[in-house]
């Protein structure tokens, strides 16, 4: 849908009528200047972007998930009849990073990113409006009864890491990569795979501009060695998360070290973890496990993993038709013999029903082929310089490195920051903005035509004032 078409439907002017698009020309700093005062550029941005407002009583609203931070609904707008998702934030120390996931999903672009539509405001504060997405997450699929195989499995992976490629090209990285965080879209042409949840995004930092050390966020089970160190780390630390995504996919089963094996300094044990893994194709092993790789230098970056999905890919696909064409002769014969021949019930009958949650069924890890007939296992080359393989890994018990660190609480928890001042300028960074009847520092009680800033965005006074968002 054209973005000035989704902006009109959700609430918003379309791009024509923002104000950077009908003030006049400005200077190219990314400032606005006018009678030899300068305002800052994410304050004209914002009220740019937030200057027509939804509110919930234009929707009517059915919840269907809830996180640490939000409760998500399915809305469909009174008028128009359009349907979205309305991501209501519940956590008022979380309001600095919704605002930002805002701004920043208003600046990307992408079939595999979740798709800004517009904001709404409740009770004060703001909350965003999003595509509606129809197959719930990632988790959820991989928790089900559905087959999946290979290909279905290979392509949700490759749609999750040309989603992420995108995002870092644009100089930004998740932080917060997880199997929940990856919606599921379901249609004619099957599954795909669109990435959520950019409240702790951040700018790549560079490394030769001595940035700041970033502070410990993220979702403890997908988080990289390094940053539960707290020590520097950067986008590869998103290809760490990937890879225990990839174990998800490959295994169906819980990223909690309860059930995926772990070693006791947060990496994956890939010796044990290679007895779960059924006829998986040994390449996109090989390829979580260089995910999965302690030191994050040795790391593929997201370009190099989609090339090497879409190639193994291309590869499983190329087998299907193959072994499509061989079963046809086979199946005809069998139609021939009559109606009296007993009617071949699907393969998925077949599947062992799943066991009650949390644990999820081993058989489901396997493709359809795997069920029947058992095949011995590849090597696959680990090479990782931190992983030291457990002597008979089967039977000794597992560890959760997460249970013997207090601050972790087990991994069930998740860690946030106000966003910085660096991944701001990022978003705001315009271009040839207007003059405009801007007050000079956000921080300060102003009104723009009449309207209450403050009030508009669902942010106070103090809040702004403290730093972050007010550059």
């Amino acid at each position: 849908m054209d973005r000035s078409k989704r902006n009109s439907i959700a609430g918003f002017p379309p791009r024509v009528d923002r104000l950077e698009d009908f003030e006049g020309g400005g200077g190219g700093d990314g400032n606005v200047t006018q009678v030899g005062r300068v305002w800052p550029s994410s304050y004209r941005a914002l009220i740019s972007a937030f200057s027509r407002l939804t509110r919930l009583d234009d929707f009517t609203c059915e919840k269907i998930g809830s996180g640490f931070f939000s409760e998500v609904f399915k809305v469909r707008h009174r008028a128009s009849g359009q349907v979205m998702a309305l991501k209501m934030n519940t956590l008022s120390s979380n309001r600095a990073n919704m605002l930002k996931e805002v701004q920043l999903m208003n600046r990307l672009s992408h079939p595999n990113i979740l798709r800004f539509m517009g904001v709404c405001v409740h009770q004060g504060q703001l909350h965003a409006l999003t595509e509606y997405i129809n197959s719930g997450n990632l988790e959820q699929l991989l928790d089900s009864n559905l087959h999946l195989p290979w290909t279905v499995r290979v392509k949700l992976a490759y749609d999750i890491a040309v989603g992420l490629s995108y995002l870092h090209f644009k100089g930004i990285f998740h932080r917060d990569l997880t199997s929940k965080n990856c919606l599921i879209k379901r249609d004619e042409n099957g599954y795909s795979a669109v990435i959520a949840d950019f409240g702790l995004a951040e700018k790549i930092p560079d490394v030769s501009m001595g940035c700041e050390k970033l502070a410990v966020v993220g979702s403890p089970f997908w988080m990289a060695p390094e940053v539960l160190r707290d020590e520097p780390y950067n986008e590869k630390a998103d290809v760490f998360s990937y890879g225990i995504i990839l174990c998800e996919i490959i295994a169906r089963i819980q990223a909690d070290p309860d059930y995926l094996p772990r070693t006791e300094n947060f990496g994956l044990d890939y010796d044990a973890f290679q007895h779960m893994v059924g006829d998986c194709p040994p390449d996109f092993l090989q390829l979580t496990f260089n995910c999965c790789n302690m030191d994050p230098k040795l790391r593929p970056s997201f370009v190099e993993i989609g090339k090497t999905l879409e190639e193994i890919l291309s590869r499983l696909q190329e087998e299907e038709l193959e072994k499509d064409r061989k079963l046809q002769p086979t199946a005809k014969g069998l139609l021939e013999k009559g109606p009296g021949v007993k009617r071949l019930s699907s393969l998925d009958d077949k599947i062992p029903p799943k066991s009650p949650c949390p644990r999820r069924t081993i058989w489901l890890s396997r493709s359809q082929s795997d069920i029947f007939s058992s095949k011995p296992p590849r090597t696959v080359s680990v090479l990782d310089p931190y992983y030291q393989p457990r002597g008979g890994a089967a039977r000794t018990p597992k560890i959760n490195p997460f249970s013997a660190r207090q601050d972790l609480k087990g991994g069930k928890i998740k860690f946030f920051d106000l966003p910085s001042k660096s991944v701001i300028s990022l978003v705001f960074d315009l271009d040839a903005p207007g003059p405009g009847t801007l007050p000079e520092n956000p921080g300060r009680a102003g009104r723009v035509k009449g309207v209450n800033p403050c009030l508009m965005l669902g942010m106070d006074l103090e809040l702004k004032s403290q730093g972050p968002l007010g550059t």
